[in-house]
C-alpha cells in the first residue's frame, strides 16, 4: 500500500522538477507544462510497473 504513495509522490516531484527546469531553460509555458506532465505520467507508469513486478516476485 505504501509503495503506491511513494511512487505517486516521486512522480509528482519528478514532474515538477521537469516543468520548472523547462521553464528555467526559457521554454514556452505550454511546453514546460506539457513536459512536466509527460514526465509525471511516465514516472508513475514505470514506477507502478516496477512495484507490480516486485510484489509478484515476493508472493
Amino acid at each position: 500500500m505504501y509503495h503506491v504513495v511513494v511512487v505517486a509522490l516521486v512522480s509528482v516531484i519528478a514532474g515538477l522538477v521537469a516543468g520548472i527546469g523547462s521553464a528555467v531553460l526559457r521554454q514556452p509555458a505550454l511546453t514546460a507544462v506539457a513536459s512536466g506532465g509527460a514526465v509525471l505520467a511516465f514516472t508513475y507508469g514505470a514506477g507502478m510497473t516496477a512495484v507490480s513486478h516486485v510484489s509478484k516476485r515476493q508472493q
